[in-house]
């Protein structure tokens, strides 16, 4: 009975394929208040431009810019995921996201990582305001891109057959970490 944020002011981190497929592979709804490619890809995806819902079971994937409606799901949610890319204003914008939110259990994702400085980078910018808060990362791949194009799931894609498996093995490892946390601890985020 889990609500996850994903969450950035910032556009171009990854938000949408993210949330799209954690959703698949979770089989929770889709809420956006952005329009995205993902309402015709997934039968559980819904768009609200305002008055969004909340419910149980939900994955929100709220567009890159300041909605009022977004801050009220995302006060109530359990768990808000936190895009960012090693880029001076995405980090500035996910500071100001952890700031106005530090009330909640918030997990920065480092996407879209070149190689490890890059991943240390974005930890030593955030941490050096918010100590403490929990990471994970994922390197540069289609991984995300091409199961929402797709419309399967970046597990569904990883199986499909033996050369995806070849092709995103490393990017397949690094997201199915971060499936296992929601799976493990998503129910009781307070965990993470």
């Amino acid at each position: 009975m889990a609500k996850i944020a994903i969450a950035s002011t910032k556009g171009g981190v990854g938000k949408t394929s993210i949330a799209f497929s954690l959703a698949k592979d979770l089989d929770y709804r889709y809420i956006t208040n952005d329009m995205s490619i993902v309402l015709n890809k997934y039968k559980k995806a819904k768009y609200f431009p305002r008055n969004i819902p909340l419910y149980d079971d939900t994955v929100y994937d709220f567009g890159g810019f300041v909605d009022a409606h977004a801050d009220e799901i995302l006060n109530q949610v359990d768990l808000i995921l936190l895009p960012t890319i090693n880029d001076l204003n995405s980090i500035m914008k996910s500071q100001i996201l952890i700031k106005q939110f530090k009330h909640k259990t918030i997990l920065v994702f480092a996407n879209m990582i070149e190689n490890e400085r890059d991943y240390e980078v974005i930890k030593e910018e955030i941490h050096r305001y918010f100590p403490g808060l929990a990471f994970t990362h994922m390197r540069r791949t289609k991984l995300l891109k091409n199961a929402l194009e797709t419309g399967m799931s970046a597990t569904e894609l990883f199986y499909s057959n033996p050369q995806a498996q070849y092709v995103y093995r490393n990017a397949f490892e690094e997201y199915n970490r971060l499936l296992d946390l929601f799976k493990r601890d998503v129910g009781a985020s307070q965990n993470l």
